[in-house]
């Protein structure tokens, strides 16, 4: 794999961390600039999300700390579109979202926690290396297709649960306390607690809060569009409003 000349692009969905990161490379001898994230993911003029790859900074080193889904599927077409080198650095447990993508010659990701580290990470790259050996890419792939199996194992749970059990777990996962989801629900607290009791059952949650989790987990794989109303859906109005 060839080297590199330009300077490395820092990008993040927070300028102010490219911004920081890249002075921190600098600061330890790595040539690196920061640049906004819309500037890869956005194109101004039509507000569409067109990833616009600069042939002049072939290296682009994208921050951790907003890992979601439409980040990865913004990294994913400037990666895929074949001429820019990506590398993400994430937290060890956000890394996991990446597994879809190791396979992709133009995908690095690296957990590196220190500036040093990072610094390092970058000039391998830029020389032709990676951050990721072909043991740590397969490892990343696996931990990846075992997070996906576990959360279509959850979504099916989560579906599983009756009308009524699915909004107490709801209004529970948004903050209210079983008597409020009982006058949310127009019911009694006894009535709440028993469709908590069959719900973890189902669910095979030990405690309420392992089953509110479950919920977050299958929201985050997308399937929100088939379970109640999300939060500040469900409340616009009541009288009791969700607890942040």
């Amino acid at each position: 794999m060839m080297g590199v000349a330009g300077p490395t692009c820092v990008v993040s969905p927070h300028l102010l961390v490219a911004q920081a990161v890249a002075a921190a490379l600098r600061s330890a001898g790595t040539s690196a600039e920061a640049r906004s994230w819309e500037s890869f993911v956005h194109d101004p003029e039509t507000g569409s999300r067109e990833i616009a790859p600069d042939e002049q900074h072939p290296l682009v080193v994208i921050l951790d700390g907003l890992d979601n889904a439409d980040v990865v599927q913004d990294v994913a077409r400037l990666v895929r579109d074949g001429r820019t080198r990506v590398m993400v650095v994430t937290t060890a447990e956000a890394s996991v979202l990446w597994g879809g993508l190791v396979d992709e010659d133009l995908l690095d990701v690296t957990t590196a926690s220190s500036v040093q580290q990072l610094a390092e990470v970058v000039d391998r790259i830029r020389a032709g290396g990676t951050a990721l050996d072909p043991a740590g890419r397969v490892a990343l792939r696996v931990s990846w297709v075992q997070a996906l199996d576990r959360r279509h194992h959850v979504t099916e749970l989560i579906e599983s649960l009756s009308p009524q059990q699915r909004r107490v777990l709801e209004l529970l996962a948004s903050g209210l306390r079983v008597a409020e989801v009982g006058t949310e629900m127009g019911v009694t607290r006894g009535t709440v607690r028993s469709h908590v009791k069959a719900l973890r059952a189902k669910l095979g949650a030990r405690t309420q809060l392992e089953a509110v989790a479950m919920l977050h987990e299958a929201y985050a794989a997308g399937v929100g569009a088939n379970l109640v109303p999300r939060p500040r859906q469900a409340y616009a109005g009541t009288e009791v409003p969700p607890r942040r």
